[in-house]
């Protein structure tokens, strides 16, 4: 009766990432894709330091999900063997998981705080809000936190038992860090500290209208706190409890077949909530922003539909020729009045200056 229970654990497992975990993997690795496109295509979005850290988070988000997610995923759904062709690729994968993890929901707090600056009342807080500092801090989290995680390149260099596209360590010190401070210190603390700058910069975005700001600018910060703050509480709703699952499964000393199925079924659940916390900017965005939603439709749909179409509009051979006679007949001294019977798009007319005449053309955008 219990090897039954416990197969049917696997196979609900095995079913629901085929056809759950698999296509939201999927679509928030496109998702991603096109958050990167559309910040990078609109000037606005590219000299805005609180959208560059978006941009940066959407990139660690995009990395994590091609090399290391979607690798887990598959090992789920499908019973396949890693152990020996994909062992040093399972050691990198931690390497990845470590430093785009962190960097990504650094970059979220960053991008928080970056709107209290931006919003704030003080005009030396708001010096700290500019691209240059947003450029510089980028490249200093991601240098620190790819140094973080060069011991999970060390140390996890067992692959386990239940699923061979997984490394696990056997250092306790170690795997009591991995536990207490990577998932249940780190995976809360930073949303925590994300929250907090969010009720402010929420405070403050509230009192834009009574200040002395460019209207586009007061819009612009309105909706890029308004897009921040949504996706802070998508990703408490969705990683905290993935983060609490995998400590306890990390932690439990408990080998029973029954427990270890359901445990496993819990992970892989509460893996594709954190799967939706990495993947999800995109379609937020495009729900919460005006700006960004006008800007995707232009990017994805309008600019791909006028790829290949000719945007110059040139008169025919017979209104050239009808230009050309006119400009002769001016030149001869005649008098050239406006006449809308004149090529399409372009005005002519005439004015006789110091005894000579003077032919004006205008082309009309």
């Amino acid at each position: 009766m219990d090897s039954d229970y416990v197969t049917s654990l696997y196979h609900i497992r095995s079913q629901f990432s085929t056809y759950v975990t698999i296509p939201i993997c999927i679509l928030s690795i496109i998702g991603e894709i096109f958050s990167i496109i559309v910040f990078l295509s609109l000037k606005t979005f590219r000299q805005n330091s609180c959208a560059f850290y978006l941009m940066s988070m959407s990139i660690f988000n995009f990395i994590r999900l091609v090399f290391s997610t979607l690798f887990i995923v598959i090992s789920s759904a499908f019973t396949i063997d890693w152990t020996f062709a994909l062992f040093y690729y399972c050691q990198f994968r931690n390497l990845i998981v470590a430093s785009c993890n962190l960097s990504a929901i650094t970059c979220l707090c960053l991008a928080i705080a970056d709107q209290y600056f931006a919003t704030c009342l003080r005009h030396r807080l708001q010096q700290w809000s500019n691209i240059k500092t947003a450029y510089r801090v980028t490249g200093t989290i991601a240098i620190i936190w790819i140094l973080h995680a060069i011991p999970y390149f060390i140390y996890f260099n067992q692959l386990s038992m239940s699923n061979t596209a997984v490394c696990i360590t056997k250092n306790p010190i170690f795997l009591k860090y991995h536990t207490y401070g990577y998932f249940l210190t780190y995976g809360n603390l930073f949303p925590l500290i994300a929250v907090i700058f969010g009720v402010m910069s929420f405070r403050n975005a509230r009192n834009l209208t009574t200040r002395a700001n460019l209207l586009v600018r007061r819009e612009l910060d309105k909706q890029l706190t308004m897009m921040v703050l949504v996706e802070i509480c998508v990703y408490v709703l969705t990683y905290i409890p993935y983060s609490i699952s995998n400590g306890y499964s990390t932690l439990n000393t408990n080998r029973d077949p029954t427990l270890l199925a359901q445990l496993n079924l819990i992970n892989i659940v509460t893996m594709t909530l954190s799967i939706i916390s990495n993947g999800n900017s995109f379609f937020i965005y495009i729900c919460v922003s005006r700006r960004f939603r006008r800007q995707a439709k232009y990017v994805l749909y309008e600019n791909c539909r006028n790829h290949n179409s000719n945007n110059r509009v040139a008169p025919d051979h017979a209104e050239m020729q009808v230009v050309t006679e006119r400009i002769s007949a001016a030149r001869a001294g005649c008098l050239i009045t406006r006449r809308p019977s004149l090529a399409t798009g372009i005005t002519s007319g005439a004015r006789e200056g110091n005894g000579k005449s003077e032919i004006i053309l205008l082309q009309l955008k």
